[in-house]
């Protein structure tokens, strides 16, 4: 103890040199715990944000990996549509799903179309099964433990299967007789679907209204009754088409959950297919209501194996393709994971150039302190305990260096929580340590160790006979 206490005297001694060493190790271990937690956390978000999605049927084109990164997290473009039949068959199926002889049961079949946005954020037409059905969190078996999304305030619209069914077997029969085109032709005049305006004042309709997710109130100051306009592709683009007719008044706020879903905008399936410029029934040659097109499908089977059955069942067949979110979600991380790895191998490197700094500052203190270690060895010190007060040295550099590190990735993530969500949606927890770090903290402390052989040895062999005067 009495050896360690005249370390931290050396230390102090060299005090301006010692601190700068230590940073140096803090940067290093920092930036390695900090991509450690960033990785951690937004690989646990990536996998929370999925849940609910069980599977996800979409239109064949595209990969399913594409589907799954379109539908739960809002990158990349729909690749095109799936049939209306499809959705049919998936919720008024009872279980037989053409493409298996094996009975698929769903818990809940919810229709999504995509393509619109309002600022940044992205619209959704929907039912209102993605609030009465949908859940993420909860036992399968078990609906008292289902989390849906609640609301923080405001109400949820109505517009169930129903309604969509009858929705679409009307714009088949408009579209068969031509009355869709003419509507659509008379649509800027008047703003039959839905919402119309007089002056500055905009009247909505019963079916134009839209739910907001969490981020989406909160970066855009959103209150209840505030409207909002949809854009047809992305809001930057100087060729985009504002749907002025087709504008949505915020009835409901969602509670923040963590996931996507706090940047989304949902409003009826209705209202986002019938849209200026959105034709339900991309197919030219078919005018039913099997026909109307859907950007993807969530579904959720009522046993583990349901999902993955489904995707199988869909594997053969040429109207749409089925992914399991899960797996999909693992894939992405896998990937992400690969391109991480040279960052983890320069945090690495930072650790052992850290290291080398601390051999290279103790070494060459060694010539300064020779008349010190000269008294010390004529005082009756030996060789042993000089090596152990320098490796001392260079351990404690480490140690702190080391722990400092850590506190400092913790403290700035605290810091910049609120901004990542803001930014990005993740929600950062920076007090979400692991045994990694502790592992981390010892693994640097015995570096720094390693280190101060050299230094340590040097110092050891100091003549004592030959350093005892003044050194000039």
């Amino acid at each position: 103890m009495k050896l360690v206490s005249i370390s931290l005297r050396n230390l102090r001694v060299r005090a301006l040199s010692s601190a700068l060493t230590t940073v140096s190790i803090a940067i290093g271990t920092l930036l390695l715990s900090a991509l450690w937690l960033l990785l951690d956390e937004t690989e646990a978000q990536y996998q929370y944000g999925a849940q609910g999605y069980g599977a996800i049927v979409g239109p064949k084109e595209g990969s399913p990996m594409d589907l799954v990164l379109n539908t739960v997290y809002s990158l990349g473009l729909s690749q095109g549509h799936v049939p209306f039949r499809v959705y049919r068959e998936l919720h008024d199926g009872e279980g037989q799903i053409e493409g298996t002889s094996r009975r698929i049961n769903m818990m809940y079949v919810i229709p999504q179309a995509r393509g619109d946005t309002y600022k940044q954020f992205h619209i959704v037409g929907t039912t209102d099964e993605m609030f009465s059905q949908f859940f993420y969190k909860g036992e399968s078996r078990d609906p008292s433990t289902h989390q849906h999304l609640d609301l923080r305030e405001g109400r949820y619209f109505t517009f169930g299967h129903e309604q969509f069914v009858e929705f679409a077997d009307e714009y088949a029969r408009k579209r068969a007789s031509g009355e869709a085109e003419d509507e659509d032709h008379d649509h800027d005049h008047d703003h039959s679907h839905g919402s119309h305006s007089h002056g500055d004042t905009i009247h909505f309709g019963p079916e134009n209204e839209a739910v907001i997710g969490y981020q989406v109130a909160h970066d855009l100051g959103l209150r209840i009754g505030d409207p909002i306009t949809p854009t047809h592709g992305s809001a930057d683009d100087p060729g985009a088409h504002v749907h002025m007719e087709s504008a949505c008044q915020v009835v409901g706020i969602l509670e923040r959950t963590g996931m996507p879903v706090d940047r989304m905008i949902y409003i009826p399936i209705s209202t986002f297919l019938s849209m200026e410029g959105h034709d339900a029934i991309r197919d030219t040659e078919s005018q039913t209501a099997d026909s109307v097109g859907l950007s993807a499908i969530i579904c959720r089977g009522r046993r583990y194996n349901d999902n993955q059955n489904l995707r199988w069942a869909f594997q053969g067949r040429r109207d749409a393709q089925a992914a399991v979110a899960h797996w999909e979600v693992t894939r992405i991380l896998e990937i992400v994971g690969n391109a991480t790895r040279v960052l983890d191998v320069t945090s690495w490197l930072v650790l052992v150039v850290a290291a080398v700094s601390v051999l290279v500052a103790l070494y060459n203190t060694m010539n300064e302190r020779r008349r010190e270690i000269a008294i010390m060895r004529s005082l009756g010190a030996r060789r042993s305990q000089i090596l152990t007060i320098v490796v001392a040295e260079a351990t404690l550099i480490a140690f702190g260096g080391a722990l400092l590190g850590i506190v400092g990735c913790h403290l700035s993530v605290f810091g910049l929580a609120g901004w990542v969500a803001d930014t990005t949606g993740v929600l950062l927890d920076w007090t979400a340590f692991s045994m990694r770090e502790v592992w981390l903290i010892l693994f640097v402390t015995a570096l720094g160790g390693i280190a101060g052989v050299l230094p340590a040895i040097k110092g050891a062999r100091t003549e004592v006979a030959a350093n005892l005067g003044p050194i000039s």
